[in-house]
């Protein structure tokens, strides 16, 4: 794995989103109060791009069927802690967690830590 710079800091204004491609994957960047974090950009819903996604205290609401994720970990938190999994089955399969990538700033660059198979293609 490997840091690949994505952005600037200041592209991404506080409380904002955007999506970059790096090889073959879709990567979310968010900064929620100066901390940036970078997502698994397509939704665990219908794999849907997540660019246009709001933030607001460390939650991520996807623009299309407003599934959300914590931004820290890529937890599913909405619907998984609001519906019984037990009597939908088919919702189980939707709400995986999204991939998270570690993040580090380096001369004012977002540098993104991903792995060597999205660098394939």
């Amino acid at each position: 794995m490997s840091y690949v710079t994505v952005a600037r800091v200041e592209e991404i204004p506080l409380g904002q989103t955007r999506m970059v491609q790096v090889g073959i994957c879709p990567i979310l960047l968010v900064n929620d109060l100066g901390e940036f974090h970078a997502l698994q950009g397509l939704c665990g819903h219908q794999n849907l791009p997540l660019a246009g996604a709001k933030v607001w205290q460390g939650v991520l609401d996807c623009p299309w069927h407003h599934f959300q994720y914590d931004i820290r970990t890529g937890e599913n938190l909405y619907p998984k802690r609001i519906y019984p999994l037990n009597a939908l089955p088919k919702l189980r399969e939707q709400i995986s967690s999204l991939r998270i990538y570690p993040v580090r700033i380096v001369d004012g660059k977002v540098q993104v830590r991903v792995p060597q198979s999205c660098e394939l293609g």
